[in-house]
């Protein structure tokens, strides 16, 4: 096989620099990016951030509010290049994005 294959429970979880939750790499993009995955506890609330060039998100557990959408295990996101928001987690979540460029925080 040609690609990345990343178990379940491995890697390190790192703080999340938003402050809210740790998230996980689980590839490093050629381009500067990552796909994450990310666990966020509920109630904790993101900084505000930019997406210079977009980000998709899979919610896999739980629920997160993102600008007043409602994102639900199964439910996909996408936030266009140059975007910004904050996300809340309603419960605690688990989640996927895929970052082209990482995010840009005030």
């Amino acid at each position: 096989m040609n690609g990345t294959y990343v178990p379940a429970h491995t890697g390190e979880w790192l703080d999340n620099p938003d402050g809210a939750g740790r998230f996980r790499i689980l590839r490093l993009h050629e381009s500067g990016g990552a796909t994450v995955e990310v666990s966020i506890p509920a109630g904790a609330v993101g900084k505000p951030h930019r997406h210079p060039a977009g980000e998709e998100l899979v919610m896999l557990e739980g629920e997160v509010e993102i600008d007043g959408i409602l994102l639900r295990p199964g439910d996909y996101l996408h936030t266009a290049a140059g975007a910004s928001h904050r996300a809340r987690a309603v419960t605690d979540a688990r989640f996927v994005l895929v970052l082209p460029a990482l995010p840009e925080y005030s």
